[in-house]
């Protein structure tokens, strides 16, 4: 992997190639994660289509990236039919790198509006602005209940980390 970032920064020194080598993967991204957008929601391009208004015909260009272009007007039926919030934004070119180095189902499957609501945003959520920047912060009630009953004795060994996340993961 190493050597796919150091050739590709090589390569983007190239204004032109770095452009060009972006677009195209910005065309195929766009195509893998509508084609697994409907998948996740179990639509076919038919059904698909029928909720959009538009050619079943398109949606099967769209997925196999053939298309030149598509209207924000398009991005929005598919924002919508997928009940997904449609984002847009200039990134600096490392990000598109790191982007095309994780690429994977993870990160093109989104949770549908009501699903991803009702799981980030629950009663436990907290809104807090750190460094200027505001997150979501889910917290647990009781837990002076999972706190032991009675204090660590100073020569008792702490857990490595890693530990305990094997135990929380079990």
């Amino acid at each position: 992997m190493k050597e796919f970032f150091s050739r590709l920064k090589k390569d983007f020194n190239d204004k032109e190639y770095a452009h060009s080598y972006m677009e195209s993967h910005a065309v195929s991204r766009l195509a893998a994660q509508i084609f697994a957008l409907r998948k996740q929601r179990g639509l076919s391009q038919e059904e698909l289509a029928t909720q959009m208004d538009i050619a079943q015909e398109t949606i099967s260009k769209i997925e196999s990236g053939n298309f030149n272009s598509l209207t924000i007007k398009t991005l929005q039926k598919f924002s919508r039919a997928f009940d997904v919030n449609l984002y847009i934004a200039y990134e600096p070119f490392s990000h598109g790198i790191l982007d095309i180095a994780n690429l994977g189902k993870e990160q093109l499957e989104v949770s549908s509006r009501e699903d991803d609501l009702a799981n980030k945003f629950t009663e436990h959520t907290r809104f807090v602005n750190s460094c200027g920047e505001w997150k979501a912060a889910n917290y647990l009630r009781g837990v002076d209940a999972v706190a032991p009953q009675q204090p660590l004795k100073p020569n008792e060994q702490w857990q490595s980390i890693g530990k305990i996340q094997e135990k929380i993961a079990l």
